[in-house]
């Protein structure tokens, strides 16, 4: 497999010449054709998509599933092709003032979605639903479905969705023909033969019907990532629970005799060197999509039952992902503080080791927040990790999760009140300086912000609607719960779970400002609030015995009453403000506290705070304290996060480093069980020492396998450029 080292190119020459054919036949298809809509488009391409498909199968390899398009991030992939031809009819509905507006908040870094009003690139495979029953009872389903249909477009959408289903099985049965034409053709080694030999008869019936054995379950989990997402222009950003689903497979295997352990640790490790193949990770990580391949696995947790899982093939993925030295797929680990503890210690030990790829999320939080959505609890304990840190619920619920909302952003229009700016990005922050009092201050920010953000969740629900008139998925959808009873595309609100995650991002920075203010505005008397954000807008320039005394208010992570007070009032505001809203499928809009690269990509471009921030500094992650205010034990910064209302707050992201010559595996263990207990979400650990960073920069060669948890990805050290490592050296490091 040739390495992408920019992962919005495909190096195989035979892609590119496939999306070339299917652009030139499908804008044929659509001249002869005028009135043609997206539905039409998607057919012709479900249609086209099985002869012109460039498979590949490696022979030392018994995995059936690549299509060359690593099925989650590469964008010119095939399956967008109808997307560019239909894209016209959403943006002629949107009136151009909408779209400018979005575009420029968009700039100005208000907001971030991945997508044109909504995301298009994260979406779950229905693991559970094709391993129960495979993509013909689906497809089959569709059709019989056909005669209750009320209108032409619920006709038109199972019609598709059935044609799609099929490229689906006509593309499984490609890669079978092709193991035979190798078996006969070419000269193999005893294990290439057995490896062509096993797809050949696989690829005959699975998953056009369910996996029956080990081998074939786990060649349906990246079948299902690639093809489907081939097939319907998904980015499809998960590899489910390749614990929880495998291991009957496993154990009726052991016991019938077709498997070992060996054997079964030899195919797992195949499996997991498929993802960190995809790319090569001594490229230096510079730009914004550098380094992430959005692979992630699911382990631990428990079953629909409520019973832990720890097994087997648990232990066989953790070992292998260390001794093979990879970084991806990435590790989404459920736990919760009764977790077995050879599981947790085992992560802790690898963390220890700065075999940091873990994403660690807490069922405590998780499974009654999904409870919330409406999903009930045996479905909600079967959760995945998808993307970078979202866990949702395959096979029932197609999720919007990439809207980013920087709060910090607001209060920086508020204090530099450019007026060309905000009448662009058509907002409104009154000025602060004169408010007589901290109530007035904070009450007058919060409802210019709110009212911003219900203006942008209106936009995102008006013009979200449209998403099915340019970029429906009939194929994927109808794996998905009740899309096929309520003959609907899930862009059009087909299954029944929809809700769409809101971030508000760098909340920590607003506290913290907050408490700046109130602190030497409001209580000690230091200056006035005018004076405070002149030396702000100077970007401290002499006024830095003013910046010292910043420093040294409370901040968020310090457990104090004042930042616990304003960080609870940010988020339980917010949750009630927008409880009345419903998003453009039909569903809720949900808060998360969670942030990707624009910690520092957006914080490069925002200029000084009150919170000590100077033009340019890093931004906070998540909901840790900001790193250059950061003084606190981890005991009391877990206090802090753990005493706001988490019910209010559907997800979040806990991005902390720790020192690897104080921590040991024992005590990393104890921080995870307590972690649990606060009921927050998730927590991405990392574990290093300066010394060896510092080393690593001058000897990178003894360094290689020193691996650092960047915020939704992680990468070799030695791999990042000088900007990203000096990120990584000012970090914070508990004790």
């Amino acid at each position: 497999m040739l390495p992408d080292n920019n992962i919005d190119q495909a190096k195989a020459p035979e892609i590119h010449e496939c999306i070339a054919t299917l652009r030139t036949k499908l804008k044929d298809f659509t001249q002869k054709h005028p009135d043609f809509n997206a539905l039409d488009v998607r057919r012709r391409y479900y249609e086209l998509i099985p002869e012109l498909a460039p498979l590949f199968i490696y022979r030392n390899s018994p995995f059936y599933y690549e299509a060359g398009i690593n099925g989650g991030w590469y964008v010119n992939k095939p399956g967008w092709t109808p997307r560019e031809l239909t894209l016209k009819f959403m943006s002629e509905k949107v009136p151009q003032e909408e779209q400018k507006v979005f575009s420029v908040r968009s700039k100005q870094n208000y907001i971030l979605c991945c997508g044109f009003f909504t995301d298009e690139v994260h979406h779950i495979p229905p693991f559970q639903n094709i391993f129960a029953h495979g993509f013909k009872y689906f497809h089959d389903k569709a059709l019989a479905e056909l005669p209750n249909c009320k209108t032409d477009d619920e006709r038109a959408f199972l019609e598709t969705a059935a044609v799609g289903l099929e490229a689906v099985h006509k593309l499984q049965l490609k890669f079978a023909n092709m193991a035979d034409k190798i078996l006969a053709k070419e000269s193999l080694t005893p294990q290439q033969t057995e490896f062509m030999r096993m797809i050949s008869v696989s690829a005959r019936r699975c998953p056009w019907e369910p996996p029956k054995t080990f081998y074939e379950a786990l060649n349906t989990l990246w079948f299902m990532r690639e093809i489907l997402g081939l097939v319907d222009g998904l980015a499809m950003f998960a590899l489910g629970r390749v614990d929880a689903y495998l291991i009957d497979f496993y154990n009726a295997d052991i016991a019938a005799g077709r498997l070992t352990k060996e054997a079964a640790y030899d195919l797992i490790c195949r499996f997991l060197t498929i993802a960190d193949c995809h790319y090569d990770g001594m490229t230096t990580v510079e730009t914004y999509s550098a380094h992430e391949l959005e692979i992630p696995i699911t382990l631990g947790g428990c079953d629909k039952n409520g019973v832990p899982v720890f097994n087997d093939i648990t232990r066989m993925v953790l070992k292998a992902h260390q001794e093979l030295d990879i970084i991806f797929p990435k590790l989404h680990c459920r736990f919760d503080e009764n977790s077995p503890h050879e599981y947790l210690a085992t992560i802790a030990r690898m963390v220890c080791d700065t075999h940091c790829v873990f994403a660690l999320f807490n069922d405590s939080h998780n499974i009654p927040a999904l409870q919330e959505t409406g999903i009930p609890l045996d479905w909600a304990r079967t959760y995945i990790g998808t993307g970078c840190w979202d866990g949702y619920v395959d096979s029932i619920t197609d999720v919007d999760t990439a809207n980013y909302i920087s709060v910090a952003r607001a209060l920086e229009a508020a204090i530099y009140q450019d007026d060309a700016l905000m009448k662009d990005a058509r907002v409104s922050f009154r000025p602060l300086d004169d408010c007589p009092d901290f109530d007035t201050l904070l009450n007058q920010f919060y409802d210019d912000f709110i009212a911003f953000l219900r203006d942008q969740l209106r936009i995102y629900t008006e013009y979200g609607r449209l998403t099915p008139l340019s970029n429906p998925h009939p194929a994927y959808s109808a794996c998905i719960n009740s899309c096929i009873e309520n003959r609907k595309d899930v862009t059009a609100g087909g299954c029944d779970q929809k809700p769409r995650i809101i971030t508000l991002a760098f909340t920590a920075n607003v506290v913290d400002s907050l408490c700046a203010i109130k602190t030497l505005c409001f209580e000690r008397h230091v200056c006035t609030v005018r004076e405070l954000l002149d030396a702000v807008r100077h970007n401290w320039e002499g006024a830095e015995h003013l910046r010292a005394q910043v420093l040294r208010c409370p901040y968020w992570g310090d457990d104090t009453e004042l930042p616990n007070r304003l960080m609870s009032f940010i988020y339980d505001s917010v949750h009630r403000d927008i409880c009345d809203l419903t998003n453009d499928r039909g569903g809720p809009y949900l808060i998360a506290a969670w942030i990707y690269r624009e910690y520092r990509f957006w914080g490069e471009k925002m200029r000084a705070l009150p919170d000590g921030r100077r033009n340019g500094d890093y931004l906070a992650q998540g909901l840790v304290p900001s790193e250059f205010r950061n003084r606190s034990a981890i005991t009391t910064a877990l206090n802090a996060i753990g005493s706001l209302h988490h019910e209010n707050i559907f997800a979040s992201n806990c991005n902390m480093s720790f020192d690897k010559n104080s921590v040991t595996p024992e005590a990393l263990e104890s921080v995870f069980r307590t972690f649990a207990k606060k009921n927050i979400h998730l927590l991405q650990p990392n574990c290093f020492s300066r010394e060896d960073l510092l080393d690593a920069q001058v000897h990178p060669e003894r360094h290689l396998n020193l691996i650092i948890k960047i915020c939704g990805f992680s990468a070799r050290f030695v791999s990042l450029n000088a900007a990203w490592q000096k990120e990584v050296l000012q970090r914070h490091q508990y004790k």
